[in-house]
């Protein structure tokens, strides 16, 4: 069933081929413009043929008598139109609308085709005139085999040919559609390798590489300096706290150190996305059995969510295995737990659905149109500019669940609130 499975995606990825369509397509085109010439050729050599052989059988009619012509001989037939006796039914069929080509199912002195004309003799007289055409008949039917077994052959070269150019063109396509693919999945060392035809792919190629070589750059350097800043700013917020925690005691004391740890926490998250994002390759990856790991989440977090007088339960629909980091895995669920610890309801849920993994709540929830704003890094909604945060939760998630190439899916619950998910599917 695999063989006959890879089979099948092998086949729908050749009626999805652009280039291999148009192949076809070109090579359909030729080959009925091919067979129509053929046809058109033979149609017109036959009738040209049959037009010689009228006007042989017209210059022989003219030169003899009816009165004076025998019966024929083997090579000729010569009647009048009102002595046809002993001839077959065709040759008078044929008499009767002028003439043409007979066909006879039996020889009639040693031939099978003749050619039949009615002209007139060398007295005005009406008469028959036939001579056989075998040979004529049998080169028609050579040159007509010589030129449909040309064609099949040349048909057939032309469609190898194109399926062979079109083949190499895909595989360049493909080559670029997997560069971006990797580049789209954060791969921003992947290059497509343009190869020295100097045509328009190979152009395409260049520029690809060139454009992911300058995105690499960017974004190292993006990378780099929001890592640098957060990390050369904690030293003197250190210096900070520890001359806030010399001062007396005081409640303007208490709320400068509660910020100060704050902005610590905001640095050490910016660092964590920045280091997640620059993670490169599958190193720590492990198989992660999700509904053992979503059960330990939760013997974890269950004290903290309920000394926060809310829920904490776990629902497995479907279990799964995936390949993951499990270290990242835990900061990506520990956020998502803090984000409904703060704004979600009285109940938390740790599921798991098949490829599925996340944290539901029954709070207030957030508008669909809004899904796409609130995983963005610094990002905070109006309603969650009350609480505590950094807006950079969501973005850490979507770091983890960008560089294990999954995907994160925000949905609302049922019958209210927010249901974010992990999803694996394309793993």
């Amino acid at each position: 069933m695999s063989l006959v499975r890879e089979w099948l995606v092998r086949f729908r990825w050749l009626q999805r081929s652009s280039t291999l369509r148009l192949a076809a397509l070109l090579s359909g085109i030729f080959a009925i413009g091919f067979v129509v010439a053929i046809f058109v050729a033979l149609t017109l050599g036959q009738r040209a043929n049959e037009r010689r052989l009228d006007a042989t059988l017209e210059i022989l009619a003219q030169g003899n008598s009816a009165a004076e012509i025998d019966r024929g001989t083997a090579a000729l037939i010569l009647r009048p139109l009102d002595d046809l006796s002993g001839l077959p039914d065709p040759f008078r069929r044929a008499a009767l609308r002028g003439g043409g080509t007979v066909f006879l199912r039996d020889d009639l002195m040693r031939s099978d085709v003749w050619r039949v004309l009615v002209a007139q003799d060398n007295t005005g007289l009406p008469i028959m005139v036939g001579i056989p055409i075998d040979d004529s008949e049998d080169a028609q039917e050579l040159l007509a085999q010589i030129l449909w077994t040309t064609a099949a052959i040349v048909i057939a070269l032309t469609l190898a040919i194109g399926v062979w150019a079109g083949l190499l063109a895909q595989r360049r396509l493909a080559q670029i559609n997997t560069t971006l693919d990797r580049l789209a999945s954060g791969d921003l060392s992947a290059r497509s390798g343009h190869s020295k035809s100097k045509d328009d792919l190979d152009d395409m190629s260049q520029n690809l590489d060139q454009t992911a070589a300058e995105l690499e750059r960017l974004v190292s350097q993006t990378r780099h300096l929001s890592a640098s800043i957060a990390h050369d700013l904690r030293t003197p917020l250190a210096r900070l706290r520890a001359q806030l925690e010399m001062l007396p005691a005081s409640d303007g004391r208490g709320a400068a150190l509660e910020e100060a740890s704050h902005l610590s926490d905001v640095f050490d998250t910016i660092m964590r996305v920045a280091r997640i994002e620059a993670g490169q390759g599958r190193d720590g990856f492990e198989p992660l059995v999700m509904d053992d790991f979503v059960r330990e989440m939760a013997e974890i977090y269950g004290p903290v969510v309920e000394d926060e007088g809310k829920i904490l339960a776990v629902d497995v629909v479907s279990p799964a295995t995936v390949q993951a980091d499990r270290g990242m895995l835990v900061q990506a669920m520990a956020n998502l737990i803090q984000n409904a610890l703060v704004h979600g309801g009285d109940r938390i849920i740790l599921f798991v659905d098949g490829p599925k993994m996340g944290v539901a709540d029954n709070g207030a929830g957030v508008d669909p149109a809004q899904f796409a704003e609130i995983i963005k890094p610094m990002v905070r909604l109006d309603a969650a500019r009350s609480t505590q945060g950094s807006g950079l939760g969501l973005a850490l998630v979507r770091a983890v669940a960008d560089r294990h190439g999954a995907r994160l899916d925000l949905a609302e619950n049922t019958p209210q609130g927010l249901r974010i998910a992990i999803n694996f599917t394309e793993l």
